[in-house]
């Protein structure tokens, strides 16, 4: 059955192609995800699936199922972009819109992979009359709100056996590893206009609250506990430099190991706003965006990834790809490339190249510490999931930048999607058919969890959330 799965993907790889790029050339931002959403439900519906939408207060999330009953498999798939990271599928900087929105983390995609799998599972249960659900979920905003955190809220999740997700990467590798879990907040602050020459004192000024908090974040660092991560952006400062500004926005990620020490993290940015208020005479309010948990993993789906990676072995690279991403690679600093080949050889990978990567990481099974956030740490939290990468740019490549945009919109990004939409289907199909497999994964699940329940921290009272840009 699996090779039916396979060549399900072959034979329809160029309908997934085209999917992915209409999503790379719509490229639009969390919770505004309009068209990337449709051209997803309709395909999917086009295929037997029936459609839910609105999940989580979100326009732009949903669920599409197929089957009825026991196993539930499901796949998790985003289609968000970033802005600022704007480029032609050229392997240098060239935007196609002049600070205008890409693909910078591959998210068109992460969505079209994993709806593939979801379809060719389909395919297969249909063909075989095989018991079960097969779910494909389409989850916006994990750039910028999380959004499966506010899924997870609205109970979709919880009635799976296994998620099964991935990312795009350098790599053909399992991602056995935590992460961190995060809060994204706005800082607005409040103070008095007054032209800044003739009469400053007539004015309380907003960007000195905005940059007195700054200041006081930056003295949180000597204290922080290592794993910890805070960073920002001025999102708004003002309109004149004649002007005191009344109004001033900061906009920021927290992060920590866990949400225990992340709810200390954000006490303590809260209090520093508090401080820059008072010593500013302005006044601010905290706008919560989305939050994220850490993601607990699971060995026994991510050796399960890893052998079907293996099974169905690495894509091959044309010379012209091969081309195309060591030009790239040059537009880089030689030390970043360098560092990233190193690193890979200290893992037991022997490169042919050191441009694309041709074969697969050896598996580690210790569990890693992960240095980003996601919001598939919130959905692991409820039910048994883990999540790969397969290579879909160059080694050493930085993530969120134009570089990234380019090859998700060409062959390398192609070729890496296909792979991963086979390991994710196969995998599917080996957790609706072995129950032992599945059992194996909760178990595993409920030892990473030590007796810990998940705790969602979106404040009741927010309903949706707001749109971060």
């Amino acid at each position: 059955m699996e090779i039916e799965i396979l060549d399900w993907v072959e034979e329809h790889k160029s309908e997934l192609i085209s999917v992915s790029d209409e999503i790379w050339g719509y490229a639009e931002l969390g919770l505004d995800e309009h068209r990337s959403a449709k051209l997803q439900m309709d395909y999917l519906e086009s295929h037997g699936f029936e459609i839910r939408s609105g999940i989580g207060g979100m326009e732009t999330a949903f669920v599409a199922s197929w089957g009825e009953g026991k196993p539930v498999i499901g796949f998790l798939g985003e289609y968000d972009a970033l802005p600022m990271v704007s480029n032609k599928p050229v392997p240098y900087k060239e935007p196609l819109i002049e600070g205008g929105t890409g693909h910078g983390c591959g998210h068109n995609l992460l969505g079209v992979a994993s709806m593939g799998a979801a379809v060719s599972l389909k395919h297969v249960m249909e063909q075989k009359g095989l018991p079960g659900t097969v779910r494909y979920y389409g989850c916006p905003a994990e750039e910028s709100s999380f959004g499966k955190t506010w899924m997870v809220r609205d109970g979709v999740f919880d009635d799976l056996d296994v998620a099964l997700t991935w990312h795009p990467g350098a790599t053909n590798s399992v991602r056995n590893e935590s992460s961190l879990a995060d809060f994204v907040l706005k800082f607005n602050f409040y103070g008095k206009t007054a032209h800044a020459s003739g009469g400053p004192w007539n004015g309380r000024s907003a960007l000195d609250g905005v940059e007195l908090m700054n200041s006081g974040v930056e003295r949180m660092r000597e204290h922080m506990r290592p794993e910890c991560r805070v960073h920002y952006v001025i999102s708004y400062g003002g309109g004149a430099p004649n002007v005191v500004p009344d109004y001033a926005q900061n906009f920021f990620d927290v992060r920590a190991k866990d949400i225990a020490e992340l709810k200390k993290m954000r006490q303590w940015v809260q209090d520093i706003a508090k401080g820059a208020a008072l010593m500013t005479q302005t006044r601010f309010e905290e706008l919560f965006l989305g939050c994220a948990a850490n993601v607990i993993p699971n060995r026994v789906i991510a050796q399960t990834f890893h052998s079907v990676m293996e099974e169905i072995g690495a894509p091959k690279w044309s010379e012209e790809e091969l081309q195309f991403a060591q030009t790239m690679q040059q537009q880089f600093e030689p030390e970043l490339v360098e560092q990233a080949v190193e690193s890979l050889e200290e893992s037991g990978v022997t490169l042919g190249q050191k441009h694309l990567c041709d074969t697969q990481v050896p598996y580690r099974d210790e569990i890693g510490e992960g240095t980003g956030s996601t919001d598939v740490g919130d959905v692991s939290w409820v039910v048994p999931t883990a999540q790969f990468s397969t290579a879909c740019h160059p080694i050493g490549i930085p993530g969120h930048s134009w570089a990234i945009t380019s090859c998700s919109g060409m062959s390398i990004g192609h070729k890496g999607m296909l792979y991963a939409a086979k390991i994710l289907g196969v995998a599917g199909y080996r957790f609706l058919t072995d129950p032992d497999l599945r059992q194996k994964a909760r178990e595993e699940w409920q030892i990473q969890l030590k007796g810990r329940q998940y705790e969602c921290l979106i404040p009741p009272e927010i309903k949706a959330p707001p749109k971060p840009f």
